[in-house]
């Protein structure tokens, strides 16, 4: 019986993903108002053990006789860094299989170097930044009033100097808060003193936590591209559709009934990498 783990999900950026939920639903430190797992509706502050990290592992180990995902995604029902195993189960997934591990994390943990030492064997990680404007960090994200956006910039900085991996810098637009040319200028200042391998420009996909967010049109995405390239960061992309695969991947209703319980799919996007 699987618990912790699920899909593989139909990733836009990642392929086929293999999902790990080390978080109970809906354990986070943020209440981000573009969330496709729903609302927080109470902040997790301190980091914890949430579960069994043996039977997360066994778990891992049953689903890969059967599929060879793209990528082994540390994503689910909250913020993946909150859990103290975190570190234990990745140096497992590189030690035992031959498989990309991803962390996905929302960035409000990783100016805690222990955190980073931790996540520093992933292949790839890939925080968020959405804003370097307080108020509109505060209007999306949501965190506790103890936290603030200085947070979130003095971890990436922590992050670009000690880890050796890619890092996919995501900064989700919502229209009429963080889509203009004066705030993407804003952004330049702080990127230019970071090290990522690239920036990609996300928008709703899915339902969001909010009913009023909604996606942001491809002209403002390929607007806000154009400026940063024009001010000088070049390695930034616009997230498209996933690509169908050739071969299909035969659907476990258990993996299924998982992934589904933490956000909305599409069948559109399900028929992309299943046979259904």
């Amino acid at each position: 019986m699987f618990k912790h783990v699920f899909g593989p999900v139909p990733s836009r950026r990642l392929g086929i993903s293999l999902g790990v939920d080390l978080v109970l639903p809906k354990s986070c430190n943020m209440n981000c108002i573009f969330c496709e797992c729903g609302a927080t509706k109470k902040l997790t502050l301190k980091r914890e053990r949430f579960k069994d990290p043996e039977e997360i592992k066994e778990e891992i180990k049953e689903v890969l006789k059967k599929i060879k995902p793209d990528y082994i995604t540390f994503s689910g029902s909250g913020e993946p860094t909150l859990s103290k195993d975190i570190g234990e189960i990745i140096d497992w997934i590189k030690e035992h299989t031959d498989v990309k591990v991803c962390v996905i994390t929302n960035g409000l943990l990783l100016d805690d170097s222990v955190v980073v030492n931790e996540i520093k064997n992933a292949d790839l990680i890939i925080p968020t930044l959405n804003s370097v404007d307080n108020m509109i960090f505060k209007k999306i994200n949501r965190p506790s009033v103890s936290s603030d956006v200085l947070q979130i910039m003095a971890g990436l900085k922590n992050l670009s100097e000690k880890y050796l991996g890619e890092i996919y810098l995501e900064s989700f637009i919502i229209e009429g808060l963080n889509d203009s040319d004066e705030h993407t200028e804003k952004m330049v200042k702080f990127l230019k003193n970071i090290k990522f391998t690239k920036l990609q420009l996300n928008s709703l996909d899915r339902v969001g936590t909010e009913k009023w967010v909604k996606a942001t049109s491809q002209e403002i995405l390929r607007r806000i591209k154009d400026k940063y390239v024009e001010l000088g960061i070049e390695n930034v992309e616009i997230i498209s559709e996933m690509k169908e695969i050739d071969e299909k991947i035969d659907i476990d209703q258990e993996l299924i009934k998982n992934m589904k319980e933490k956000r909305e799919y599409k069948e559109e996007e399900l028929k992309k990498i299943y046979n259904i």
